[in-house]
């Protein structure tokens, strides 16, 4: 079974230097939620930093974060040391078992994509699904197999620069570099430029799914979709849209 590359997510330093500020409106939309229902737990699989965690836990009695990758786990773990109402463990989102309920689950930063097969997918949906209560909610996001979403790059361009404290300013590089149309999975390529000449090459892979197939994985989960949106500023959704924000209800 076709297991993703966790190169991309090694330093919880970097990738917070870099996507710190990118998860403003994630946050809005899931504290929105949190108001709506009187939540007061949240269950956060594949919580990387726990850049989306941390904030929303303020206004919770309880909540747990879970991601596989120890680099990011050490770095959310660092910014939460006074939260006494938080944790984060580092756990399989495939197959976890905790003895504990929840009124919300949260998966954020198209993690969704980085389960490859059939199997793992139905493993982190069964494992979310066992997690929530009756009515609880499941919110997440995922890019879909549009042809937009589907481009090949040619050769590597500049997506992105941030700073790093220690190191100055990186240019992250990266390309879409292959697309097997059997397995619906995209193989992307990143390169880092740092300051002081260190190149570092990391891969990801990623799995597109029709919005079909997702309804389909998620009923079979015990899920029904109640909300879809095309960004987390809650875009209206339509037949073309590029991405899937979902709001899922467990009966």
């Amino acid at each position: 079974m076709k297991t993703q590359d966790l190169s991309e997510f090694a330093s919880g330093m970097e990738y917070d230097a870099q996507y710190d500020k990118h998860y403003e409106d994630d946050i809005a939309l899931i504290k929105k939620h949190i108001t709506a229902m009187g939540a007061r737990s949240l269950l956060d699989v594949c919580c990387g930093t726990g850049i989306v965690t941390i904030p929303v836990a303020k206004v919770l009695d309880y909540a747990v974060g879970i991601d596989i990758a120890e680099g990011m786990l050490k770095q959310a773990k660092h910014k939460a040391h006074q939260a006494n109402n938080l944790y984060f463990l580092q756990l399989d989102a495939t197959q976890f078992s905790l003895d504990k309920r929840f009124d919300i689950a949260i998966m954020t930063g198209n993690a969704f994509q980085a389960f490859l097969s059939d199997e793992m997918l139905v493993g982190v949906l069964n494992s979310i699904s066992n997690h929530l209560d009756k009515g609880g909610r499941f919110i997440f996001d995922t890019r879909l197999s549009t042809p937009d979403n589907l481009e090949i790059d040619a050769e590597m361009s500049l997506w992105q620069t941030y700073q790093l404290p220690d190191k100055g300013e990186v240019k992250y590089m990266g390309m879409s570099e292959r697309y097997d149309a059997e397995t619906a999975i995209l193989y992307l390529k990143k390169v880092r430029d740092y300051q002081d000449g260190t190149t570092v090459h990391s891969s990801i892979d990623l799995k597109y799914r029709k919005l079909c197939e997702i309804e389909v994985f998620l009923a079979k989960a015990g899920l029904r979709v109640t909300e879809k949106y095309s960004s987390w500023a809650e875009g209206e959704f339509t037949a073309n849209s590029n991405n899937l924000i979902c709001v899922a209800e467990k009966l």
